[in-house]
């Protein structure tokens, strides 16, 4: 039986490259994308940065990463980010500007040698009256 899948959906092995969610598909990892970015004014780069810096942090929040206020910070150079978002470094820097100006992110110099801190932000969610 000849298998009619296109070309563009099939890995370079001739398999499938996606299937249809069924009740026990084991989903990939994914980021999370807050709701809220998308109606926010900010560049889809910046968007997807948030949504990794975000997923960052829940790491930190495991590893206990808090500064002296009980804040949780990350640890992420520019380098590795760009690499992971297939961005240049300038790029990246631009998105950052862009998190830190909308109050999403606050970066925190580390000194002489020691790596600079991120906080992510989130906004506050808003209460439902019932």
């Amino acid at each position: 039986m000849r298998d009619n899948t296109p070309k563009s959906t099939r890995t370079q092995g001739g398999d499938p490259i996606a299937d249809y969610i069924r009740a026990d598909t084991r989903l990939p990892a994914y980021l999370p994308y807050p709701r809220f970015l998308l109606k926010m004014e900010i560049s889809q780069t910046a968007k997807l940065l948030y949504s990794l810096l975000l997923d960052r942090s829940t790491l930190s929040q495991k590893n206990k990463w808090l500064d002296d206020e009980g804040r949780i910070y990350i640890i992420y150079p520019i380098a590795e980010i760009a690499e992971i978002l297939d961005k240049g470094s300038t790029t990246i820097k631009g998105a950052l500007n862009e998190l830190d100006t909308a109050g999403l992110l606050e970066r925190e110099r580390g000194g002489f040698s020691a790596p600079n801190r991120l906080y992510v932000k989130v906004p506050p969610v808003p209460q439902v009256q019932f």
